[in-house]
């Protein structure tokens, strides 16, 4: 019979998981100075969330805002893309991963295992347009890389269902070759809209080799990547029961098995607070991160930046209630429109707004709240205002202004 014993079970106090949090996050201290940084700031945290809203820097140009000093607004899809560098998957949601991680989604990237959603659709297309697939690729083989709006005989034909984004057969046959893995999101123009590419001719031979693993040893490795980008997966409720094997909660594809203390590969950890029943997977290193110091930076967190990912565990671990309220109507806000957290010596300190106007070239900053056990002094006002002035840089604003919840910028 199994025992505590035999698994990697520690318990650690709330503020060593929020140090954990952070500086498995890479947040602790600026990863990169300039924008000669972001490849090796996007490869180190393996993926990041993309989403088309653009306030003020779209979310992938916060994220690397709060880990890169100087930091210039789409530095990244300039800088990553064109080198080959990454592949946009849903990871759940959509991320872009780095490179090297391919063939591990690769293997999932056939027609029986995509969403029975997409299985219906693609049925659907294929009896009004048999060869509309095959005409797609076809495009791509001879005219490179190219918009949906490029395949202008498939962009003129619409069919009668819904899918997804997009109502035209250009749209939905590159989405459903993106799907299956033939095609590959190999850049974004300036409007944010993709550009497809064969996977064939984006990526080396080596990435497209079959791994040949089982679906519970790509569980294992996907779990690898995300606390390349988070540290910590929540795994709910974590016990040993009367049988002696581990209970997880929220099992999210994660065998107990990888916890057990006589296991020779880097398997992840479990960590438990103090008193608490509730446990999170962290990587076989975790000790490493404890040791880490805080700068003295102010940082604006994006919405969909991993620290903030799991809404439930940043409240258990900070303290901190964040709901991105974007899709909510405005009487049923609580926070704002579109809110970024900002995390300050290793705590979360408030929240604000900031909108760029790209006609009148003003950053404003407005609707600053801080929680309640939280005061500005000279110390925290200074790095909130060099907060201030590096965001007026990355986006290349000539101005700012603040609205009299913020009284202490010039």
């Amino acid at each position: 019979m199994n025992s505590l014993s035999d698994y990697n079970i520690h318990e650690v106090s709330l503020d060593e998981l929020q140090k954990i949090a952070i500086a498995g996050t890479h947040l602790h201290k600026w990863q990169g100075i300039d924008n000669s940084s972001v490849s090796d700031v996007f490869k180190q945290q393996a993926m990041v969330q993309l989403d088309p809203l653009n306030p003020a820097g779209r979310n992938h140009d916060i994220f690397f805002m709060s880990r890169i000093q100087k930091y210039i607004i789409d530095s990244f899809q300039k800088e990553v893309y064109p080198k080959k560098q990454a592949f946009e998957a849903y990871f759940p949601n959509l991320m872009s991963i780095s490179v090297e991680h391919f063939p591990i989604f690769l293997q999932t990237m056939k027609r029986e295992n995509l969403h029975k959603y997409y299985q219906s659709r693609i049925s659907e297309i294929e009896k009004l347009y048999p060869s509309f697939i095959k005409e797609a690729e076809e495009y791509l083989l001879e005219k490179g890389p190219s918009k949906a709006a490029d395949l202008k005989d498939l962009a003129e034909i619409k069919p009668d269902l819904y899918f997804w984004k997009t109502s035209n057969l250009a749209g939905m046959s590159l989405e459903i070759l993106w799907l299956l893995g033939k095609a590959i999101i190999s850049d974004r123009d300036e409007n944010w809209r993709k550009i497809y590419w064969l996977t064939k001719e984006y990526l080396s031979s080596d990435l497209l080799k079959d791994p040949g693993l089982t679906s519970d040893e790509i569980n294992f490795r996907k779990l690898r990547v995300k606390q390349k980008s988070y540290p910590l997966i929540n795994l709910g409720k974590t016990t040993i029961n009367k049988s002696g094997s581990l209970f997880l909660g929220k099992r999210k594809r994660i065998l107990p098995e990888w916890f057990k203390t006589d296991r020779l590969d880097e398997s992840p950890h479990i960590l438990k607070a103090e008193g608490e029943q509730w446990g999170v997977a962290v990587p076989f290193n975790w000790k490493e991160l404890l040791s880490m110091n805080y700068d003295n930076n102010m940082r604006a967190i994006a919405p969909l930046d991993p620290l903030i990912w799991d809404r439930e565990l940043t409240l258990k671990i900070f303290n901190f209630d964040y709901v991105w309220e974007v899709y909510k109507i405005p009487k049923d806000r609580k926070w704002g429109y579109y809110v970024y957290p900002l995390l300050y010596k290793g705590k979360f300190i408030g929240r604000t707004e900031v909108k760029f106007d790209k006609k009148s070239k003003d950053l404003k900053f407005f609707n600053l709240q801080l929680e309640d056990d939280f005061e500005f002094d000279s110390s925290s006002e200074s790095a909130f205002a060099t907060l201030a002035n590096r965001w007026k840089n990355m986006v290349k604003a000539e101005k700012m202004s603040t609205d009299k919840s913020i009284n202490f910028i010039n």
